[in-house]
């Protein structure tokens, strides 16, 4: 659903992508991770059409979208969820999910399609704050509304850049899961990471990113009987938390 081909971007004649490549099937969710500042929210601009590509291909479901406008890009199935959320602060909820409806895609070919209604059952703490503004809403109910606002521009492939920044360790992990789910009906997904913990609890493959370059990209299940090699490159711990501890311990092959 998602191919990057050698893909090259950068800011004001620098490079910050150097040949990224990243095959995401349908339905799956490939994790990014990498320090600050090794590319990552440029890959996901770049993909968005916000960084225009210097060389490279991007294709969503077999057609090339590199170098054309983010509203074209829109159109053609991609929804970001961007790094800190910026939702508008003087907005209602409401006025919120109304602008976000995309007028220009019927639902995907056998789904429902995202309306307000599905999305408020999806995420019911909205409807309860349909009133209020931007500015008034916890940074779960935050992140939530940005997530809701990138479903209902009916989206094949979800760009989501640190979702769970921010968040309360429950707040966060109600996000994973919602991005599990969302996957799990067939949405394919593309989650930057800061923590790899994070990323390793949910995605299917996890890549690493590593000045501007893809420097190990392997199924979560073979990084989690080697999670040495990740951490070294990431710069964190694999670990989880104990409900009622807060007590860590590393992920190894015996995780259930």
């Amino acid at each position: 659903m998602l191919y990057v081909e050698r893909l090259c971007a950068g800011y004001a004649g620098g490079t910050v992508l150097h040949d990224v490549d990243l095959r995401v099937p349908p339905g799956t969710i490939q994790a990014v991770v990498g320090r600050n500042g090794a590319g990552k929210s440029t890959l996901v601009h770049t993909i968005a059409g916000l960084v225009r590509a210097a060389s490279g291909r991007v294709e969503i479901g077999g057609v090339h979208v590199a170098g054309r406008q983010p509203h074209r890009i829109a159109q053609c199935g991609v929804g970001l969820v961007p790094q800190g959320r910026r939702v508008f602060s003087r907005l209602t909820v409401a006025e919120h999910l109304v602008l976000a409806a995309a007028p220009w895609r019927a639902a995907t070919p056998g789904g429902e399609g995202w309306t307000v209604a599905r999305i408020l059952d999806l995420l019911p703490r909205l409807a309860v704050r349909l009133r209020h503004r931007g500015c008034e809403l916890s940074g779960g109910e935050q992140q939530m509304l940005a997530i809701a606002r990138a479903l209902l521009g009916q989206p094949r492939v979800l760009l989501l850049d640190e979702p769970c920044e921010g968040l309360a360790p429950d707040l966060a992990a109600r996000v994973r899961d919602l991005v599990g789910n969302l996957a799990a009906n067939g949405l394919t997904v593309l989650l930057v990471e800061q923590q790899l913990r994070h990323a390793i609890e949910i995605a299917d493959r996890v890549a690493v990113l590593e000045y501007g370059r893809v420097v190990y990209d392997r199924p979560t299940a073979e990084a989690r009987r080697d999670p040495g090699r990740l951490e070294a490159m990431v710069g964190s711990a694999v670990t989880r938390t104990h409900p009622g501890t807060g007590a860590s311990r590393q992920l190894r092959a015996d995780i259930p």
